[in-house]
C-alpha cells in the first residue's frame, strides 16, 4: 500500500503582509506623532493612515478565509483528493485525460511558477493546481510528477521571437 501524503495551504505570505503593513503603520505613527506633529490627535486624521489600515484589515480578512476553507490535497496511490471546506474533489488515475506541467507566467513578487493541469474525461476544464500555494511545494510538484506517471506532458518553454 502506498504512503498518503497531504499538503496544507501556505499563509505565509498572507501573515508577512500583515506584519510588514503593521509595522509601517506604527513607525509612521510614531514618526509622525513623535517628530513631525508633536502630538497624537492630529495623526487619525491622515488618509495614509486610514490606507495601511485598511490593508491591514483585507490582508486578515484573508488569512480568516484561507482558514476557513482549509485547503489541502492529499495524494495516496491512485488517488488525488482536492479538499476544502465547501467542496472536495477525488481523482483516480483512470478518469484523467493527460496532465500537463507548464510555468505560469506573471508579473510582481510570484513569477514564473509550477501549474499543474488535469485534464478529465468528464469536464472541458481541467483542474488546475499551483503548487506555490501550498506547504513544500517542491515535494508537491514531484508527488505530482510521479503520482501522473505515464499521463504526464510537460510543455516546453514557449520561445521569443526576435524582433
Amino acid at each position: 500500500m502506498e504512503q498518503q501524503t497531504t499538503f496544507k495551504y501556505n499563509y505565509g505570505f498572507l501573515f508577512q503582509s500583515i506584519v510588514v503593513y503593521a509595522t509601517t503603520l506604527a513607525a509612521y505613527i510614531l514618526v509622525r506623532g513623535l517628530m513631525i506633529e508633536a502630538e497624537f490627535a492630529h495623526i487619525f486624521r491622515d488618509p495614509l493612515v486610514y490606507l495601511l489600515s485598511a490593508i491591514i484589515l483585507v490582508s486578515s480578512l484573508a488569512v480568516i478565509y484561507n482558514v476557513v476553507m482549509k485547503r489541502r490535497i492529499t495524494i495516496d496511490g491512485n488517488h488525488l483528493h482536492l479538499r476544502g471546506a465547501l467542496r472536495e474533489m477525488t481523482i483516480t488515475r483512470d478518469q484523467v485525460r493527460s496532465v500537463r506541467i507548464g510555468v505560469d507566467r506573471q508579473r510582481g513578487l510570484i513569477s514564473n511558477t509550477r501549474v499543474v493541469k488535469i485534464f478529465l474525461n468528464e469536464r472541458r476544464r481541467p483542474a488546475l493546481i499551483r503548487t506555490y500555494n501550498f506547504e513544500n511545494s517542491q515535494e508537491l510538484y514531484s508527488s505530482l510528477k510521479k503520482w501522473a506517471g505515464d499521463l504526464l506532458t510537460e510543455r516546453p518553454g514557449r520561445r521569443r521571437r526576435k524582433a
